[in-house]
């Protein structure tokens, strides 16, 4: 069962909802992908809790390695200090990692994301990493701050990122945005899914594809269907109507206009609308 402060889900880049291209003309921050148990530590009147990443109460197991570690006091403090944090750590065991993916010499927990309670946000990198430098708690590494204007540049960094991973023995990356209109967008890119910062912001608005023609005709269907075929038929009811159904296609599906005039797309329905009449 979901708890309040259960961390979201990342889907894999290509799978993000409702689609990859919301993190486009957005500032992106690659962070390394530790290979461990997710865990969420929070401060509550009578103490602090340890959860899982499924359950409230960690297991006995999970909460004896997150106590065990030299960085959990540090984790305590920052908890002291700001008591509306909620801090979101991988806990890794000593020796092969939960994926294999990485070799471990020791158990440690290592901080991935901070959640504000009372300002119901995830803070930045910058202020996670902040916060944590000042308490000296180890947090994920900042592979690459980059900014992409289309697809293609996005997966050629994504390309880049997997290289990384594989020659550094990396589970893989989680990409980081804040959105007005999405909120905090994560995505994850992974070798198992067919120190430097680097820098990459293109300068332009993003480069989106066009709405496709079928996306157009199921607008103009939608105008048809709210209507109906005698008022469907007076163009200047219509046409600013489907002009509007189209509009808010592009906007939920960040497609761009259609390099053909819509007024040709309102002719075919019609004809079809005709042929089908008779």
């Amino acid at each position: 069962m979901k708890f309040k402060y259960q961390y979201p889900h990342i889907a894999n880049l290509l799978t993000l909802y409702p689609t990859p291209r919301i993190l486009l003309g957005k500032r992106l921050s690659w962070t390394e992908k530790r290979d461990g148990s997710c865990i969420v530590i929070r401060r509550e009147e009578d103490g602090y809790i340890i959860s899982s990443k499924n359950q409230e109460e960690a297991s006995e197991d999970l909460v004896s390695l997150v106590h065990r570690t030299e960085e959990f006091d540090k984790v305590i403090g920052m908890l002291e200090d700001n008591p509306q944090y909620v801090i979101y750590v991988e806990a890794c065991r000593k020796g092969r990692s939960v994926t294999g993916a990485e070799l471990y010499d020791r158990d440690f927990i290592i901080c991935f994301d901070i959640y504000d309670s009372q300002e119901e946000h995830f803070l930045t990198y910058t202020n996670t990493y902040q916060m944590c430098y000042h308490r000296q708690m180890p947090v994920v590494k900042l592979w690459a701050e980059t900014r992409h204007t289309s697809m293609k540049d996005l997966l050629k960094w994504k390309k880049e990122a997997l290289i990384y991973c594989k020659e550094n023995s990396i589970e893989g990356m989680v990409i980081k945005a804040h959105s007005k209109k999405y909120g905090y967008i994560q995505a994850k890119v992974k070798l198992d899914i067919p120190k430097p910062v680097k820098r990459k912001i293109s300068k332009g608005e993003p480069i989106l594809p066009s709405i496709p023609e079928a996306d157009i005709l199921g607008a103009i269907d939608k105008v048809w269907q709210e209507l109906g075929t005698e008022q469907f038929r007076n163009v200047k009811v219509s046409m600013p109507k489907v002009a509007e159904e189209v509009g808010k296609e592009c906007k939920k599906h960040l497609y761009s206009k259609s390099n053909k005039n819509l007024f040709s797309y309102y002719q075919q329905y019609l004809e079809r609308l005709v042929d089908v009449d008779i």
